[in-house]
């Protein structure tokens, strides 16, 4: 049975990787197109998945993976057992063209991977959020996020978590002042360049993915 702890991924190599290149897809500095996630989650095991080398030619250069096997993540391949599947096989459902690889990026609130569910540990989750270790990152994605050159799609659940990473640290507080009592979780809402959605691992609907094709097209430039 996988572990489902949450914690700091224990894998050397994935971490490694995450040194160099602390998101998925295009780098989100040059990327039009960001979704944002709570933590790189990956299955415990994967280290030991025989698609592991898959992973690791992923996160080296993730526009060139999605290209060469016109899937945009490998937890679409069949050999892949862990969390994140879903997530990934709903996002498909945007039916983003693999030429446009170098205009998504997929970044996180937290810098370096990780494994299990953290909703099922949130105090751990609100450390790793805060330490030292996840500072510069932070800093780093705060910068990303006051682009108003970029499409910026949240998750609803996140929005708390800007409210609690404003409140520790003084970061993101264009999202932070974002009022989710103004808004409709099954709807797609938009604060200025920023739009805010139910998680595509939660009940999101097809007519919110839908919606959301429409902006990703109207956006890439």
């Amino acid at each position: 049975m996988e572990k489902t702890i949450f914690e700091k991924h224990p894998s050397k190599i994935l971490n490694e990787l995450y040194s160099k290149r602390n998101y998925q897809g295009a780098n989100p500095v040059d990327a039009q197109i960001l979704f944002v996630g709570r933590d790189p989650n990956w299955a415990f095991n994967v280290e030991t998945q025989e698609m592991f080398n898959y992973v690791t030619e992923y996160l080296t250069d993730g526009v060139t993976f999605w290209k060469t096997y016109n899937i945009h993540h490998p937890f679409l391949l069949p050999n892949y057992k862990g969390d994140g599947k879903r997530y990934h096989k709903i996002f498909s459902k945007l039916n983003v063209e693999s030429s446009l690889a170098s205009k998504i990026s997929f970044v996180e609130l937290i810098g370096f991977p990780t494994t299990g569910m953290a909703k099922t540990n949130n105090k751990i989750f609100l450390e790793y959020l805060i330490s030292a270790e996840n500072r510069k990152h932070l800093i780093e994605l705060d910068k990303l996020l006051n682009d108003f050159e970029k499409t910026i799609f949240v998750a609803w659940g996140l929005l708390e978590d800007f409210k609690f990473l404003n409140r520790a640290t003084g970061l993101f507080r264009k999202l932070a002042e974002i009022d989710k009592t103004e808004m409709i979780i099954s709807e797609l809402n938009q604060h200025e360049n920023i739009y805010v959605h139910r998680h595509f691992s939660d009940a999101i609907s097809n007519a919110t993915l839908e919606k959301m094709k429409i902006e990703i097209k109207r956006n890439i430039k």
